[in-house]
C-alpha cells in the first residue's frame, strides 16, 4: 500500500514538473518571434520592398478593415488573407502598425447600419452586394470589402476587392487575395508620402480626352500628381529656367502622349525632345494608322491609311519606329455582328475580330510579369533602331499566328468569315510594345541654329541623362470605354461582352508608370505570383457526404484504436509479475 502511494506521488510530481516546464517554455517563447513560411511561392512572406516601407514608418499607422462578419466562403478566404498580411506587417514593426476589424452590419438597427454605410461611402469605400443563403431562401447583404488607413492627419480608403460587378465571383476574389499585399503597401505609401511625382497628359494634338482616360487617371492619382498640359509652341510648357542654373528643369517627371491624331508642330516636337533631354520620361501610346471607323460603321468596310503626325522623327532618334501597318492576329477579341435572318428576326452572333489582338505577356520584365492579356485595337508593329546608348526591351508581341498588312489596309467586317491563312503567312511574335532605356541623343542634335542654341533662356541640351521611354503602337491601349450621355466610364480592361474586367491594360499602364518613375518597389509587390489551389466545385457536390464521413469518422476511429491499444498496454503492465516480490 505504501509503495503504491509513493509511486502515485512520484507520477504526480513528474506530471506537475512537466506542466511547469511546458509553461516556462511557452512564457519564454512569447518574447521570441519565429515565423516560417513553408509555401512554395512564399505566400505568407512580405516582399523586401514592403518590409522596408513598414520599417521606415515615422509614426503609428492604423488600419481599420471592414471585411468581416457573416461572409460567403470566397470572401472569408479573402478576409483570412487580409489578416495574414496585416499580421506580417505588424510583425515587421509592432510599435508602428496597428489594425482592427469592424463589421458594418454588426448593428441590429437598420437605420444605424445605413448611417454606417453612408459614412463609409463618404470616406471613399465601395460596397458589394452578395446573396446569402438562409433557411427561407436567399437574402441580399451589403459588404464593404475595404479598409481605411490612418496616418497622422491623413485617412485613405483601400479597396481590397476591385470590381465593377456588384456580385464578386471566385476568380475576382482570387485575384484580390494575390493583390492584398500590394493594396496595403500602396495605401501605406500614399498615406506616408510627403511629395508625389508629377505626371502630365499631353493635350493639343487631338489626344484622348479626360473621360476617355478617366479610369487610368484615377488610378494614377492615387500615387502621383496628375494634370493635363498643352505646349502650343511655348518653350516653358514642360520646363522652367532658373536664373541661377545653366539648364532648364522639367516641371513634370513623366509625360503621357495618348493617341494624338493631328500634326505636332516643329516647335512642339522640340519642346518634347528637350523634355527628354532634361531627364523626363515618356509613355507613348500612339497610332500609325487611321482605321476610318466612321466609314466602317456606315458601309461595313474602310481603308486604313497612315498618319503623318510628325512624332516619328523623335522616336526614330530615340531608337524605335512605329510601322505603317496593321496587325491581324488569331489571338484576338470578339465582335458581335448580325448574321442572316432566321424567320423574321436577325441573329446577333460573336466572331473573332482579328484587328483587335489580345497579347499574352511572355516577358519576365516587371512591367508585364503576371498581368492579364492586353487588349489592342488596330495595333501596328514596332522596329528597333540601332542606337548604342539605348537599351531596347520588347515587352509585348503578337501571337505565333499573326501577320501585318502594310498600308493601305482594307478593313471589312466580312473578314470575320474569311480564311486569313494564318498557318501559311504568319510572322510570329512581332513587337507591339518596346521599352527604351539609356542616354538619348536629341533629334535636333545638328539642326538647331546657333542664335537659338546660344540663347541662355533656351538652354539647349544635346544628350539626356539616363532615362526611359515606353512606346506602345496603339493609342486605344490606354482608353477606357465610356458613355458620354451618362458621363460614366468603365474600368480600363473592361470587356462589354464578358461584362467584366478581363484584360490587363490597367495594370500595364500602372506598372509602366511605376517603372518609369523608379517605383520599382511597387512593381516587385504587384508582380508576385501566388497560386490559389481552389477546390473542384463539381467533385465537392458529388462527394460531399463521403468526405464529411471520412473527416468525422476517421479521427473517431483513430482515437478508439489508440485508446484500446493504451488500455491493453496498461493491462499487460499491471499484470506483469514483480521480480523483487517474487
Amino acid at each position: 500500500m505504501g509503495k503504491s502511494m509513493s509511486k502515485r506521488r512520484q507520477d504526480l510530481a513528474e506530471l506537475f514538473i512537466g506542466i511547469a516546464i511546458i509553461g516556462l517554455l511557452l512564457f519564454v517563447a512569447s518574447f521570441a518571434r519565429a515565423r516560417i513560411d513553408l509555401t512554395s511561392e512564399q505566400r505568407y512572406t512580405l516582399t523586401p520592398a514592403t518590409k522596408q516601407l513598414v520599417r521606415e514608418l515615422e509614426d503609428i499607422l492604423y488600419v481599420k478593415v471592414f471585411l468581416t462578419g457573416e461572409l460567403p466562403a470566397d470572401l472569408k478566404q479573402l478576409e483570412r488573407a487580409v489578416r495574414d498580411v496585416l499580421d506580417e506587417l505588424h510583425a515587421v514593426n509592432p510599435d508602428r502598425i496597428h489594425y482592427a476589424f469592424s463589421d458594418p452590419n454588426a448593428s441590429a438597427d437598420d437605420k444605424t447600419r445605413r448611417e454606417v454605410y453612408d459614412q463609409l461611402q463618404k470616406q471613399g469605400l465601395t460596397y458589394t452586394s452578395i446573396r446569402v443563403k438562409e433557411k427561407g431562401g436567399f437574402s441580399e447583404r451589403i459588404v464593404f470589402p475595404g479598409a481605411l488607413i490612418s496616418f497622422r492627419d491623413k485617412t485613405l480608403p483601400v479597396q481590397l476587392l476591385k470590381t465593377q460587378l456588384r456580385t464578386p465571383d471566385a476568380d475576382i476574389v482570387a485575384r484580390s487575395i494575390t493583390n492584398a499585399e500590394y493594396e496595403f503597401a500602396s495605401g501605406i505609401r500614399q498615406a506616408t508620402s510627403k511629395q508625389k511625382a508629377r505626371i502630365a497628359f499631353l493635350d493639343g494634338h487631338g489626344e484622348l480626352g479626360a473621360l476617355e482616360t478617366a479610369d487610368i487617371t484615377n488610378a494614377l492619382e492615387a500615387l502621383y500628381s496628375v494634370s493635363r498640359v498643352r505646349i502650343d509652341g511655348r518653350i516653358d510648357a514642360l520646363s522652367t529656367k532658373n536664373e541661377l542654373m545653366s539648364k532648364r528643369t522639367n516641371d513634370y517627371e513623366a509625360l503621357i502622349i495618348a493617341k494624338p491624331d493631328s500634326v505636332f508642330s516643329d516647335r512642339d516636337r522640340y519642346v518634347i525632345d528637350q523634355f527628354v533631354m532634361n531627364g523626363g520620361k515618356i509613355l507613348w501610346c500612339v497610332d500609325a494608322m487611321d482605321p476610318q471607323l466612321d466609314s466602317l460603321r456606315k458601309s461595313q468596310f474602310s481603308i486604313a491609311t497612315s498618319l503623318a503626325l510628325g512624332y516619328d522623327e523623335l522616336l526614330f532618334a530615340y531608337g524605335a519606329r512605329v510601322n505603317k501597318d496593321l496587325v491581324l492576329d488569331r489571338s484576338c477579341a470578339f465582335i458581335e455582328l448580325y448574321t442572316q435572318p432566321y424567320g423574321n428576326q436577325r441573329k446577333l452572333e460573336r466572331f473573332p475580330w482579328y484587328f483587335e489582338p489580345v497579347s499574352i505577356p511572355q516577358s519576365a520584365h516587371p512591367i508585364v510579369a503576371n498581368i492579364d492579356p492586353v487588349h489592342f485595337r488596330f495595333v501596328s508593329t514596332i522596329d528597333t533602331i540601332g542606337t548604342d546608348s539605348v537599351k531596347k526591351t520588347i515587352l509585348l508581341t503578337t501571337s505565333p499566328q499573326s501577320f501585318a498588312q502594310r498600308e493601305p489596309v482594307r478593313i471589312s467586317l466580312a473578314a470575320v468569315e474569311m480564311d486569313q491563312g494564318f498557318e501559311r503567312r504568319s510572322t510570329p511574335h512581332m513587337p507591339v510594345a518596346v521599352l527604351l532605356e539609356g542616354r538619348f541623343k536629341s533629334a535636333y542634335y545638328d539642326r538647331i541654329p546657333n542664335a537659338f542654341r546660344d540663347d541662355p533662356n533656351v538652354a539647349v541640351r544635346e544628350w539626356s541623362p539616363p532615362t526611359a521611354q515606353l512606346v506602345i503602337a496603339d493609342g486605344d491601349v490606354i482608353a477606357n470605354r465610356f458613355d458620354p450621355a451618362k458621363g460614366m466610364f468603365y474600368m480600363l480592361g473592361y470587356d462589354r461582352y464578358a461584362n467584366a474586367k478581363i484584360y490587363g491594360n490597367r495594370e500595364l499602364i500602372l506598372n509602366a508608370m511605376n517603372y518609369l518613375l523608379d517605383d520599382r518597389s511597387l512593381i516587385s509587390i504587384r508582380s508576385r505570383a501566388i497560386t490559389l489551389r481552389q477546390l473542384d466545385a463539381t467533385r465537392v457536390d458529388l462527394q460531399r457526404e463521403t468526405w464529411q464521413a471520412i473527416n468525422i469518422g476517421v479521427p473517431l476511429l483513430l482515437a478508439l484504436v489508440l485508446g484500446f491499444a493504451y488500455q491493453q498496454h496498461r493491462r499487460r503492465t499491471n499484470t506483469r509479475p514483480n521480480p523483487i516480490s517474487a
